[in-house]
């Protein structure tokens, strides 16, 4: 996953690139991301939510992903906001941009692709399930919204003609990505994507880009993920240094509500940790969570979207309308409106940033 955003100084235009599952350690010594590392920070103890893929990219856009188990098609009901619904009242342009979408707004599962996309060991191009958006009927309902839902090739025309939005996610396709290749393959193909976009003058304004994959492969251990910060948002003194802060996907939202002065979504997002590259020059102040020691990060904790009829939930929880977020406001008033009348209802949002797993699920509690 690639996110880019841009500095004004301390609003910054955002890039994402995610890409798919790999562990840390074995990432980090790889030719071709040491070779990137030396323009960038790494962010050491960066850590995805769950397994498989997919519940992870809904974390990202969103602060939960609802105990979801499994990379199927999902629904996720209107009522429940993105972060497109932080960025669009804020006039903050944003698009998403998914190698091998066969067009705007795609709905599909996914698309076979091109032939020399094939391998033997997968047919699938662009795939669903690391489009995060689309399982958003908050997104997918809005048509203006699904336009903004494009290819790469479609990036490669915006960059070319100077109109990359403000907040971009991008994620290669499944060769790309090193699904189906591999972990040298795929390494060296988002470096050659990255030139272009590390250029000096590449974008009017400062901008950072996150290089970060989805979720580990090896289940068994914690969800330890390389996530790497690039961009002129990182100055050249702290090029090949490491951030040891604690990060999961909620820190990106957390991070965009820094910088912008964003309202927050009332979810896991209010009391993620801030990218300490943008709490530096905001004054936030990072903390570990609480209970860090004691989760895994590896199996999902009970939800609506959970298959486990012993775990599943039956109602999406209330966002805590009570939270100050890292942008120092109040939840997005739109979101406010839509769950007042579970202003009382019990919720596991506490703006604690606790983090939890299958083994260690969140409590609800009285909103405050």
């Amino acid at each position: 996953m690639l996110i880019a955003a841009t500095f004004n100084p301390v609003v910054f235009s955002a890039q994402q690139v995610l890409k798919s599952f790999l562990d840390f350690d074995k990432v980090v010594v790889d030719e071709a991301f040491a070779d990137l590392m030396r323009f960038g920070i790494l962010q050491t103890r960066y850590y995805a939510h769950t397994h498989p893929s997919q519940p992870n990219y809904l974390a990202a856009v969103a602060a939960d992903y609802w105990g979801l188990d499994h990379d199927e098609v999902v629904r996720i009901p209107s009522n429940v906001s993105t972060i497109v619904d932080l960025l669009e009242p804020n006039n903050i342009s944003w698009k998403g941009y998914f190698e091998g979408m066969p067009g705007p707004g795609y709905m599909g599962e996914a698309s076979v692709g091109r032939p020399e996309n094939q391998s033997p060991n997968g047919t699938w191009d662009y795939v669903r399930k690391h489009n995060p958006f689309v399982s958003y009927d908050s997104v997918n309902y809005e048509g203006t919204r699904l336009l903004n839902l494009l290819s790469f090739d479609d990036f490669q025309d915006d960059f070319s003609a100077g109109v990359v939005p403000q907040f971009v996610m991008m994620s290669p396709n499944m060769l790309n990505d090193g699904h189906n290749t591999s972990l040298d393959y795929a390494t060296n193909y988002v470096r050659e994507l990255l030139k272009p976009i590390l250029t000096d003058g590449a974008f009017a304004e400062k901008t950072l880009v996150q290089l970060t994959y989805d979720e580990t492969e090896d289940y068994s251990q914690p969800n330890r993920i390389a996530s790497l910060l690039l961009g002129s948002a990182v100055p050249e003194e702290l090029w090949g240094s490491t951030d040891d802060t604690f990060y999961t996907h909620f820190s990106i939202l957390s991070t965009m509500e820094n910088n912008w002065a964003l309202p927050n979504l009332g979810r896991f997002d209010v009391g993620a940790n801030v990218f300490q590259l943008v709490a530096n020059v905001t004054g936030y102040i990072n903390n570990d969570p609480p209970n860090v020691a004691s989760v895994n990060n590896s199996v999902s904790y009970p939800g609506p979207l959970n298959r486990n009829h012993t775990t599943k939930l039956t109602v999406f929880p209330p966002p805590n309308l009570k939270l100050t977020g890292a942008g120092g406001k109040p939840i997005l008033k739109t979101i406010a409106d839509t769950w007042k009348s579970e202003a009382r209802s019990d919720t596991p949002y506490d703006g604690s940033g606790a983090v939890y797993d299958g083994d260690n699920p969140p409590k609800y509690k009285g909103q405050r």
